[in-house]
């Protein structure tokens, strides 16, 4: 074999072989492709399952709800009454007032209950993200006080928009916040600092032919820096009823659940310690942009 017919063979050699080492790079990149898009699947179609599984426990807990409402009213009227006619006897009166207490526990709870099986009829405006936390901040306010936190709203300076009910929208991050604040507060933390962020990002869309793509859409990051939530129960904090504090319905996060679905966006918690710099719990809400929704 000549000189010339050895080189030639040696270049043919190493192009075959950049050639298979390209072929096996690309095999690696379409693997890692498969399965991240298979997860995005998984993942979207849980929601769908989610959402009609918390859509038939909402019709029959509106009925339960229904059913408890009026016996409740004639309660609160007889006691009204008979707090009235007790006025001689304190003792007695004060324990009517205990009554009429727990009765307004007891109508609070029905009204979550209504609130989360309601159908949302979405009415979708152009809104600004930016206005809207401005509102966020303004009604917050009171409760973040008491809980001695503060609220960072510093980078959000952004004019994004997004497409959406704006006082839904406004309720849900609300009720981020709020239980943000009262989660700080029960860990005592120091300096507690609950966040919003702001950013464009993009959400999946699991088409009717089962393909998943994907459609602009604004991120809102709602964030502390308490002890954040345990894995365990990460995935049950939107299930309905479910609370780990003494007081409350455990409808809060179910209701934000379902607001943010109603604009088909998505909502989620995200692993303790998984965004740099942020060490307690993290809430991802993630809405469509004018022209993003889905049709």
């Amino acid at each position: 074999m000549s000189a010339v017919q050895r080189t030639d063979l040696e270049s043919l050699a190493t192009a075959l072989l950049e050639r298979v080492d390209g072929l096996v790079e690309s095999n690696a990149k379409l693997q890692s492709e498969v399965h991240s898009l298979q997860s995005d699947l998984q993942a979207a179609q849980a929601r769908l399952d989610r959402h009609g599984a918390l859509a038939r426990l909402g019709e029959m807990a509106a009925g339960i709800a229904h059913e408890i409402r009026n016996p409740l009213a004639g309660l609160r009227l007889y006691s009204q009454a008979l707090h009235e006619d007790l006025q001689a006897m304190p003792e007695s009166q004060e324990l009517v007032d205990k009554q009429l207490s727990a009765v307004d526990s007891m109508e609070s709870i029905v009204r979550d209950v209504l609130a989360f099986a309601r159908e949302e009829r979405v009415n979708p405006q152009v809104c600004v993200v930016a206005d809207l936390i401005q509102i966020v901040r303004t009604r917050c306010e009171p409760v973040v006080k008491q809980c001695g936190v503060t609220l960072d709203i510093s980078k959000v300076t952004s004019d994004l928009q997004i497409h959406a009910e704006s006082e839904l929208v406004i309720s849900a991050l609300c009720n981020l916040v709020r239980n943000a604040a009262e989660a700080l507060r029960e860990a005592k933390t120091k300096n507690g600092v609950v966040g919003i962020e702001v950013e464009p990002d993009e959400l999946p869309i699991l088409g009717r032919d089962g393909r998943l793509s994907g459609r602009p859409a604004v991120r809102i990051r709602v964030h502390d820096n308490g002890p954040g939530i345990p894995a365990e129960q990460s995935d049950r904090i939107f299930n309905p009823f479910y609370t780990t504090r003494p007081t409350g319905t455990g409808l809060g996060l179910a209701i934000v659940h379902k607001f943010i679905a109603a604009h088909q966006g998505d909502v989620r918690l995200l692993p303790v310690g998984s965004e740099e710099g942020i060490l307690g719990a993290v809430f991802d809400v993630r809405l469509p942009v004018p022209g993003g929704e889905e049709s």
